[in-house]
């Protein structure tokens, strides 16, 4: 009767510890409050303007050197520098956008429209996926105005 105890109690706590290791590497659950399990990865709405294509982080910030809301973007063609204004999800994007420096991938239609002049400093709607890899991918991309 003890063997069969100490098993079950043993198999209980590595059930546990893993199960907590599988929640953490599937996704990210910081936000879960009281229910259990990733909480906050449904799509992302960001607000925001690209300042410039084809720039750093560093060469717009010497631009504007109190500017805390901007984000390099890097993408397979390039990169941007983003100015955001608005996140339905902050203190999940506050923990993953951090250094300001991310990947961003999307259908080459959502690229283009990201990085077109007509674009520049409007204000625009992104729809993303915030992934635990600091990767936001484009779902859709709408322009405000």
């Amino acid at each position: 009767m003890v063997f069969v105890g100490k098993t079950l109690r043993t198999s209980l706590a590595a059930t546990l510890f893993f199960t907590g290791l599988t929640a953490g590497a599937r996704g990210d659950i910081g936000d879960a409050g009281p229910a259990f399990g990733p909480s906050n990865t449904g799509p992302v709405h960001i607000r925001g303007a690209v300042v410039c294509v084809d720039c750093t982080l560093e060469e717009v910030r010497k631009l504007h050197p109190g500017e805390l809301t901007l984000y390099q973007l890097v993408h397979k063609q390039g990169q941007l520098v983003l100015r955001v204004n608005w996140v339905s999800q902050a203190s999940r994007w506050q923990r993953l956008a951090w250094p300001p420096r991310l990947w961003v991938r999307g259908e080459e239609r959502l690229l283009e429209r990201l990085t077109a002049e007509a674009n520049r400093f409007a204000e625009l709607e992104m729809t993303v996926l915030l992934n635990n890899t600091r990767t936001l991918d484009l779902i859709d991309i709408t322009r405000s105005g």
